[in-house]
């Protein structure tokens, strides 16, 4: 087989069992008309229905067809309808009889948080259409729906106003409509509240919310008499065979049990009308299944459903070639294969036979001799659907494989070893990160078993309201659907209302059962202390639930699946049916251990040798750079290879990194300074966490990964570029200080120069001698400080306590007005306090000169400055510091534009919303917004560096034309650096999933890059520098050269 029909083939993913997570997306681009369009209809003219029933719900629809005839999508196909024309469509999954309003809240809840049409959710639309009928403003609705912050203020407004509108629905449901505010708040502790009071849990009087006491049923009430006053909705029951199974085919001696089943949930089939407002009622199940409910439940619930027509199998050869052909167009043109014709390697011919199967059936069959040409290395074009296929073998674990095993070996080492593990245990990022990497994982382990493997399947992602991080199917009777599962739920946060929670809607959306339904819960730490953490731990231990842990060497295993599997390598499955990598996870073998037996042992992959054989590469070699000397190669765009660079005159417009832990953040600050450096450009460096403070020191040996493109540039750099640490407050470093008084020898001979050298004086020692406003003592006191310069100026040699005691005994020819010796004792008082008070005003230590900072000893090209806060400890000293500093840069860059050059130098601020928060207003915010807003004018860059870019001012990112988006955990993070995109002109839709040096890159004037980004070219290894070894590097003597 040729290497491009192989990748063709095996990237085709044909999927016979819909899943809940389809019917949320497109489905324009897989459904072929022709199918279903009757029972279609009939749903749709309910739905007509409940659009114009104000006050009461239609009859509701039954859908019956056997497995695999299309129900599931037939649904999707309603929720794409049901959006587009202005209402709310929600899947509930029956996982217990005796909670089934349980489980229809749990759905309502979980389909709030889907796609919406026209917003990020169905929830975020619903609550801008009540806050719009509410008429409050537009910037109360921005954080009614989440996008801005919400005050308990805001709120009252919002219930208030609609109460005005629908007085009698919203007096019996404004608790409801607070917690579903909540429930849409950008802040995830406000979300756990909101949650709690909906599931039945909490109190939060802050709020405005009571302790809950409404049951599932009454809460899915409250919520859909608010949603019916945004419009109509449909609430589908969907896979309700799963649980039906297991009581139709009860014995007689469990035949009462299996009854009681049946007639709880015909009892809650039926009160879906009385419950709920302007709502359709629709269940897709088995024939079989509805028959049980007519024949052996009590409760006339036929009478509130019409049935319609009988789903069959495909109604034409047309329709089942269009089914392949929609689905095999996709694929290829994905990765840029042109088919020979539309279904190949199926020839059209073939579906003349189509309307034998089911499109299930049809499309297990096509993808069964799809593997038989990738297990049999050919291409086989078939020509009878109903021919029968020919036996095929598996690959005995650890027999030859047809691709190159040791590439996909050094990949997986390679991403074993970069893998972020903190973001997976993390309570901020467990709920982004986890669920791609518990999918990775069960996805693998389904593969490994080859065929043993077709009998499971994993869930989907979740959407936005998570509740399991990831569930395991395993179909035990095709013909019912009847199923065993294995749900999975990664809880690491120390809140003891949150883990709560998080334990109870787990248990409620797994339908426990020992013997069908098992919850794990994955922790590696102890359960938050406090008697009611301990009842439901205890609770859910006896009802056979485990807590297992997870340790770093599973995470690193899983992330590198993820990622394998992203590659799509085209041996991938080969490769996990003989190494088995999945079956090595310590939680996954705890889990699963007894499902298929006893396994093979997996094959061992010996990392260090597989390293050893050569460089890995996780893609082709790198182009040849052309470094430019105006422009900065920023990385290589993936994919394509190609470089991706910015204009050093760009960054005058200054540059924005929205990145979290293990994004590859400061790598890239380090590698944009030094570059910088390379084309003459010296930079000011705040380090607030001591990740800076080797931008000095020389790798000891290559990382993985290093181009061997980067040596020489590594050594032009510390050939060329000075690195000095500075530790204000830190005597045994080197140590900074603002010193007030200029160098007034130096302008003694000039008239007007010494004049500026006295003003710039008054206005550093004004604020500090604390004389404020225009008062006659004001004016009195800013004379004799000024009379008291000129004077104390002509000296040869001048200091800041020289000056205080000339203040505190000032000589009478000083000054002629009256009092001045009183004036001037007191200025001498106010200004001996700030030195005690800011041992930087005056202190030991070089002078925080932004002229000194930015310019290199003789022989340099460039100094980077590096400004260690080892000695600032405190907020308030941190804040003061930057502050001093940003106003001296200011003035500096006024005296010393960049003139002709494109870029004068850069200041570098990490941890940026600690500076310039959006909360609140910080010592230093008014100097970094004056700064960002003009500083460009003058040729200084700005690097704003940020993990929160929810709390960082939005003036910042307003003014940073040249912005980075990386790895980010947290779900509030995600959804304002998403927002912030898109305003630019972006996407990134996977932001929560790039792997280290990842980003997406947004420069003035272009379309959003994703690129890899290099190595920085100094010494970073996992740990920062202890401050000892700060201080240690802040000594090292400076020489010209």
């Amino acid at each position: 087989m040729e290497l491009q029909h192989r990748e063709a083939l095996s990237a085709l993913r044909l999927t016979w069992a819909p899943t809940a997570d389809d019917l949320w997306h497109s489905q324009g681009a897989l459904h072929v008309r022709g199918m279903h369009d009757r029972p279609m209809a009939d749903v749709m003219a309910a739905f007509g229905d409940a659009e114009r029933e104000a006050d009461s719900s239609p009859l509701g629809v039954v859908v019956r067809g056997p497995a695999g005839s299309g129900k599931t999508h037939l649904l999707g196909q309603v929720r794409e309808q049901v959006q587009t024309g202005g209402g709310f469509f929600f899947l509930v999954e029956l996982l217990d009889a005796a909670g089934f309003w349980q489980s229809a809240r749990a759905g309502i809840l979980e389909s709030l948080g889907r796609p919406g049409s026209e917003r990020e959710t169905q929830l975020k639309d619903l609550l801008w259409e009540l806050s719009s009928v509410a008429h409050i403003s537009r910037a109360n609705r921005r954080a009614v729906i989440g996008d801005d912050d919400l005050t308990p203020e805001i709120l009252n407004d919002f219930v208030n106003a609609l109460h005005k509108v629908h007085r009698h629905t919203v007096k019996r449901t404004h608790h409801t409509l607070r917690a579903l505010v909540l429930l849409g708040a950008g802040d995830l502790e406000l979300q756990d509240i909101g949650e709690a009071f909906l599931t039945g849990n909490g109190e939060r009087e802050a709020w405005g919310l009571p302790a809950p006491t409404l049951t599932a049923q009454e809460s899915v009430r409250d919520i859909s008499r608010l949603i019916a006053l945004a419009g109509p909705s449909v609430l589908a029951l969907d896979q309700i065979d799963t649980l039906l199974a297991q009581s139709v085919d009860r014995t007689d001696t469990a035949g009462a049990a299996g009854n009681r089943d049946l007639e709880q949930v015909a009892h809650g089939l039926m009160s879906i009308r009385q419950t709920m407002r302007r709502t359709v009622g629709v269940v897709a199940c088995l024939p079989a299944a509805w028959e049980a409910i007519q024949d052996r439940a009590t409760a006339t619930v036929q009478d509130r459903f019409r049935t319609t027509a009988l789903l069959q199998g495909l109604p034409t050869p047309d329709v089942g070639r269009a089914i392949m052909e929609r689905r095999f167009t996709a694929s290829y043109s994905s990765i840029g294969f042109t088919a020979p014709y539309p279904s190949w390697p199926i020839l059209p011919a073939a579906f003349d036979e189509a309307t034998q199967y089911t499109p299930r059936q049809l499309l297990k069959r096509v993808d069964t001799h799809v593997r038989r040409c990738l297990d049999h290395d050919i291409v086989d074009e078939l020509a009878s659907l109903t021919a029968e296929a020919p036996e095929t073998h598996e690959n005995s674990v650890g027999g030859a494989a047809p691709g190159d095993t040791g590439e996909l070996d050094r990949r997986f080492a390679d991403y074993r070893r970069r893998a972020v593990t903190v973001a997976a245990l993390d309570p901020d990022g467990e709920d982004t990160t986890m669920p791609g990497l518990l999918s990775a994982a069960l996805d693998a382990w389904i593969t490994e078993l080859g065929e043993a493997g077709q009998a499971f399947r994993p869930d989907p992602l979740p959407g936005q309201r998570v509740v399991l991080h990831g569930r395991l199917r395993q179909t035990l009777d095709a013909t019912t659907d009847d199923e065993r599962h294995w749900a999975f739920r990664a809880i690491s946060s120390g809140n003891a209302v949150a883990v709560q929670n998080r334990i109870r809607k787990a248990w409620e959306a797994t339908g426990f059962n020992p013997d069908r339904r098992r919850l794990f819960l994955l922790r590696n730490t102890a359960w938050p202390k406090g008697a009611k953490t301990a009842v439901i731990i205890a609770e859910f231990e006896a009802a056979g639930g485990r807590v297992l842990p997870m340790s770093e060497d599973d995470v690193r295993t899983m992330t590198a699946l993820r990622d394998l599997i992203d590659d799509n390598h085209p041996d991938l499955p080969e490769w996990l049916r003989r190494r088995r990598p999945a079956h090595g996870i310590g939680w996954l073998r705890a889990a699963l251990g007894d499902v298929a037996g006893d396994p093979p042992p997996p094959a061992q992959i010996d990392v260090d040798a597989e390293l050893a054989t050569g460089p890995i590469r996780t893609q082709p070699p790198a182009p040849v750079i052309e470094h430019s000397p105006t422009a900065v190669t920023l990385g290589l765009e993936s994919p394509g290879g190609h470089p991706v660079s910015v204009e050093l005159a760009a960054l005058r417009k200054h540059t924005a990194i929205f990145a979290g832990s293990g994004s590859g953040k400061t790598v890239l600050i380090r590698r944009l300074v030094e570059e910088c450096a390379l084309r003459g450009v010296s930079s000011i460096v705040l380090d607030p966490n001591n990740d800076l403070s080797r931008l000095g020191a020389r790798w000891p040996e290559n990382p993985p990964g290093w181009s061997p493109a980067d040596d020489e540039r590594a050594d032009a750099y510390f050939d060329n570029a000075e690195v000095v640490i500075w530790t204000p407050r830190r005597s045994t470093g080197r140590p900074l200080s603002f010193q007030p008084l200029p160098d007034f020898a130096s302008v003694i001979d000039d008239h007007d120069e010494f004049s500026d050298a006295v003003e710039s004086a008054v206005a550093a020692l004004e604020p500090r001698a604390l004389i404020a406003g225009n008062t006659a003592k004001a004016e009195r006191s800013r004379a004799v400080l000024r009379e008291a310069l000129r004077f104390y100026g002509a000296r040869p040699s001048v200091s800041l306590d020289g000056f205080i005691d000339l203040l505190a005994d000032l000589p009478t020819e000083v000054s002629a007005l009256s009092g001045a010796n009183k004036l001037a004792a007191e200025l001498a008082q106010n200004l001996r306090a700030a030195t005690v008070n800011d041992p930087l005003f005056g202190g030991a230590g070089a002078a925080a000169d932004p002229g000194v900072l930015l310019t290199p000893s003789p022989g340099y090209r460039a100094r980077v400055s590096v400004i260690s806060m080892v000695g600032l400890t405190s907020d308030q000293q941190r804040e003061g510091f930057v502050n001093q500093l940003q106003m001296a840069l200011f003035a500096w860059i006024k005296r010393n534009p960049a003139g002709d050059r494109p870029l004068g130098g850069l200041l570098v601020m990490d941890e940026a919303q600690n500076f310039a928060p959006s909360s609140h207003t910080t010592a230093c915010t008014h100097s970094t917004l004056a700064l960002s807003s003009q500083a460009r004018k003058y040729g200084l860059g700005l690097v704003f560096a940020t993990q929160s870019p929810r709390g960082l001012h939005n003036h910042i990112p307003g003014n940073a034309t040249t912005q980075f988006y990386g790895l980010l955990n947290s779900p509030a993070q995600i959804a304002v650096a998403r927002e912030m995109a898109r305003v630019k002109g972006g996407h990134v839709p996977d932001i929560s999933k790039l792997r280290s040096g990842q980003f997406y890159v947004a420069l003035e004037g272009n379309a959003f890059h994703k690129i890899q980004t290099p190595w920085c070219l100094s010494y970073h290894p996992p740990s920062p520098p202890t401050t000892d070894e700060v201080l240690a590097l802040a000594q090292r003597e400076l020489a010209a050269r």
